[in-house]
């Protein structure tokens, strides 16, 4: 699949997008949304394969690195090729064609954890702060759909949903498994306004929506570098109706 196709794929995926609301949150009787309290384990995924294991475990760190907002303890959980170069579009991608291929084609190269932490801020600004992980589950562990090589019917399809536009340039041989996670937010007053406003009612009966979790999707590809499981490459996604 050429660059324009996977382009192309990722506009498709942004439009099936957003909605800000799930039913995974539980209610004090204040009206407070309380998120059930999980064990770290309790967030895997209880339908994996056996020799899935050990890709959840490997991303796991990183995942509740980012639930709890401790960006520097994540950055150092970056392969060498997640550090070398990270687009904009990996924080909150652009739904455009056009400025989604600006994004791609002018990255950041060598990034510090400094960069990275200040990155993260738009993610917060555009998805609310991460306040709680939610799920984690591995998407593919197949070698073709890692390297968009599937020739199945909708091979292209679920490489866009595995790697989204993770470089050619990451070596096909260590590539090892996609996951997808979620992690709660909190919005900001001005997002919980605007949110709000969408739905026709005011912030107060927003919240009082037993329905209203909002959160955020986390793509993460592992690769195998120095005999480990490292994080190669990810992507901070919008909720979707596909989740």
């Amino acid at each position: 699949m050429n660059k324009i196709e996977a382009l192309s794929l990722s506009v498709i995926a942004a439009i099936l997008l957003p909605t800000m609301l799930t039913s995974c949150g539980k209610k004090t009787q204040d009206g407070k949304e309380k998120t059930a309290q999980k064990s770290e384990d309790d967030l895997l995924d209880k339908d994996s394969k056996p020799d899935e294991r050990k890709y959840l475990l490997a991303a796991k760190p990183f995942f509740i690195a980012i639930a709890n907002r401790k960006y520097a303890d994540a950055y150092a959980l970056l392969s060498s090729y997640a550090r070398a170069r990270m687009s904009f579009n990996q924080f909150t991608p652009a739904e455009e064609q056009a400025t989604f291929q600006q994004y791609e084609s002018n990255p950041y190269a060598n990034v510090t954890a400094e960069q990275f932490a200040y990155l993260m801020q738009y993610v917060e600004a555009a998805r609310g702060a991460p306040r709680a992980p939610k799920m984690l589950s591995v998407f593919s562990t197949d070698p073709d759909v890692l390297n968009r090589r599937s020739k199945e019917q909708f091979g292209a399809m679920d490489s866009m949903f595995a790697i989204g536009a993770m470089p050619d340039w990451i070596p096909a041989n260590i590539r090892r498994a996609s996951l997808r996670g979620q992690i709660h937010t909190e919005l900001s007053p001005q997002e919980l306004e605007k949110v709000a406003q969408q739905q026709g009612i005011n912030v107060e009966e927003l919240k009082k929506d037993e329905d209203f979790d909002p959160y955020f999707n986390l793509k993460v590809v592992l690769v195998e570098e120095g005999g480990r499981l490292k994080v190669g490459y990810f992507e901070f996604l919008p909720p979707s109706i596909m989740d």
